[in-house]
């Protein structure tokens, strides 16, 4: 981060400590001081070649400043960027600022709410940063920075790229237009190497996929993505959740044929009794197929 610090001729002691302030949070600057022996024309040459190092400002004045020509030029080069430029006062003056100072920060303080504010903002200005680089990073690509690219790039197994987007600020969660969670994507297209960093960067474990009403345990186990299955129950998944027509994790698994991945959810808790829309339940249909490990599983527990 860069900031442009303007200072009045009365604060002028303030600047040495303020380096250390900025310095120690690793914020480079370029100071500007009204000095009244110096001609108007060259501090205001001084002034704009301050300002134009960054477009960040800190202004430290006095209550006399605030109809000052430099503090007002200063204002103007910002063209009304309220966001963009702060004040440092002396807490005995602050009822004495102007009204117009409202949509500005003021803080009327010490050398440490200056330090306290200026880390918070450049956490802010760092993660801002990120973002705009990796969006750079995925247009120089030639990939359109949207939802559904990001969708696609889940569904294309692409890892480095899922990470740009996930930088750039989107969703962990983000769901398709049908209402499918990324996550879900992931799962379904086999590529569960995306599904711990999703699932790192604040995916929803249990994420309801609007077309099949299916979590993602439900997609993994209906896959028979053994392993996969293990780590989302170790990480305290929904076992029982049903879908449209009734089905649970352990129900999909069975009907599907994938036993390690029934007998990891059985072993986990799921629910083997709760019955689909046509009254069968994981038993019941461990019991129609003859899936010997799954009924010993089950009579186990």
């Amino acid at each position: 981060m860069k900031l442009s610090v303007v200072c009045s001729e009365s604060r002028l002691r303030e600047l040495p400590s303020l380096r250390e302030i900025l310095d120690g949070l690793f914020i480079e600057f370029h100071a500007w001081y009204h000095n009244s022996e110096l001609p108007e024309i060259e501090l205001l040459q001084g002034l704009e070649e301050c300002l134009e190092y960054s477009t960040y400002v800190l202004c430290v004045a006095d209550s006399e400043d605030f109809n000052s020509a430099w503090l007002h030029y200063s204002l103007g080069y910002q063209r009304g960027r309220t966001d963009r430029m702060t004040f440092w006062i002396l807490p005995e003056e602050a009822h004495s600022i102007p009204d117009w100072t409202s949509g500005f920060v003021v803080i009327p303080g010490s050398r440490r709410n200056i330090y306290d504010y200026y880390a918070e903002v450049e956490v802010s200005w760092s993660e801002e940063t990120t973002k705009k680089m990796a969006r750079h990073n995925i247009s120089v690509r030639n990939i359109e920075v949207s939802p559904r690219a990001f969708t696609e790039t889940v569904q294309k197994g692409d890892r480095f790229l899922m990470g740009l987007f996930l930088e750039a600020g989107f969703s962990p969660s983000l769901r398709d237009s049908s209402g499918v969670p990324v996550l879900n994507h992931a799962i379904r297209s086999g590529h569960t190497y995306l599904v711990p960093p999703l699932l790192e960067a604040g995916a929803e474990l249990n994420g309801i996929a609007e077309d099949r009403s299916t979590t993602p345990i439900m997609d993994a186990s209906a896959a028979g993505l053994v392993d996969l299955t293990r780590i989302l129950i170790d990480m305290g998944a929904e076992m029982d959740h049903a879908s449209r027509d009734g089905q649970t994790a352990v129900t999909l698994a069975v009907g599907n044929g994938h036993d390690e991945a029934a007998i990891a959810l059985i072993k986990g808790g799921a629910d083997v009794d709760l019955k689909d829309m046509l009254g069968m339940s994981a038993r019941k249909y461990a019991t129609l197929y003859n899936q010997k490990s799954i009924l010993q599983a089950i009579d186990v527990i």
